[in-house]
């Protein structure tokens, strides 16, 4: 009779303790918007006395995923407005080369995302948040204006280019509830173009998110 109740108290405990994993495991959706620095790194035919443009970005993103407690894989797209330089430069050197540039870069890039998070409990409501992601970058580069230099021209031009993206997250959640969380922290990513005039883009800054957990 003693073992029966030892082994009956043992599939309690088991069931408890394996119903409790299955609760902080679920599905998750969510939104995320971010405020970003970008630095697009221009081609060797601009001069190297040129500061490369840069520009602030807003970003918008969807994502869902899965969450096992204490780490998540999430995939999702992102929106990022254009960031735009103007310059209005004359007879820069470039070695034996003079340069003119009179006009605007602008770039503009949407991304397909796929990532994980390392999310251990701080306490009862907040978890750390550190993450790595990676992607495809649909990347759109235009100059508006004239530019000259020996070795030839360049007017309005506008090119497409899919690259690759690498970047890094690290943040906190808020759990406000079983269902709902909210997530907030720093970012950074550094993407390549696949355009010849736009070398690679470095964007960072901050983040906020939503997400809701089925």
């Amino acid at each position: 009779m003693t073992n029966i109740v030892k082994f009956g108290a043992a599939v309690v405990a088991a069931t408890a303790i394996l119903s409790s994993n299955a609760v902080t495991q679920s599905v998750f959706v969510g939104v995320e918007g971010g405020f970003l620095q970008s630095r697009t790194t221009l081609d060797e035919i601009f001069p190297s006395t040129i500061d490369d443009p840069s520009d602030t970005s807003v970003e918008l993103g969807l994502k869902g995923g899965y969450d096992f407690d204490t780490f998540r894989i999430w995939g999702g797209l992102s929106f990022r407005t254009a960031g735009s330089q103007v310059y209005h430069l004359q007879n820069l050197t470039n070695g034996s080369d003079t340069v003119n540039i009179n006009g605007k870069f602008i770039w503009q890039t949407n991304n397909i995302l796929l990532g994980a998070n390392y999310t251990p409990s701080l306490n009862y409501k907040f978890k750390l948040s550190l993450g790595a992601y990676t992607g495809l970058s649909i990347v759109k580069g235009e100059f508006n204006g004239q530019a000259s230099y020996a070795s030839g021209s360049l007017g309005y031009d506008s090119k497409s280019g899919v690259g690759n993206l690498f970047g890094v997250k690290l943040g906190a959640i808020y759990e406000v509830d079983k269902n709902n969380e909210i997530e907030f922290g720093v970012k950074g990513d550094y993407q390549t173009t696949g355009i010849d005039e736009f070398d690679n883009i470095l964007n960072y800054g901050i983040y906020v998110g939503y997400n809701y957990k089925f």
